[in-house]
């Protein structure tokens, strides 16, 4: 049986291309418990001097409200900076929630890596 952790899990690299991208690979469930991990990570990155983030999806089981607002906080904070957040392949129940709240069309969405750090 599998038990439900309420821990996220962030990865971090960073793709020097002719535009250096930073990749966050998030799992687990993107919540009111776990959102604030998410903005603290970006925020010390972002001070790093982050400009451009792409946020890998495919393994967040659940997102709610509280991680749409984190993702939202981070994208203010990196158009601030002159950057910008996009998201890389959101697991179906990401992709769901994205997609009844409208936010599919405020975040530039892409279904592979390549694709994505092209389109920065």
């Amino acid at each position: 049986a599998s038990v439900m952790s309420n821990e996220l899990r962030i990865a971090v690299s960073e793709e020097k291309g002719n535009t250096p991208v930073t990749i966050l690979y998030v799992s687990g469930d993107l919540d009111s418990k776990t959102y604030g991990d998410l903005e603290a990570k970006a925020g010390d990155l972002i001070a790093a001097g982050a400009k451009n983030i792409l946020l890998d999806l495919h393994e967040v089981h659940f997102m709610g409200s509280a991680g749409l607002r984190a993702m939202h906080a981070m994208s203010v904070k990196l158009k601030d900076a002159g950057g910008q957040l996009k998201l890389l392949n959101p697991s179906d129940p990401v992709a769901r929630v994205l997609k009844t709240l409208g936010f599919d069309k405020f975040f530039d969405i892409h279904a592979t890596r390549d694709a994505a750090l092209k389109s920065f």
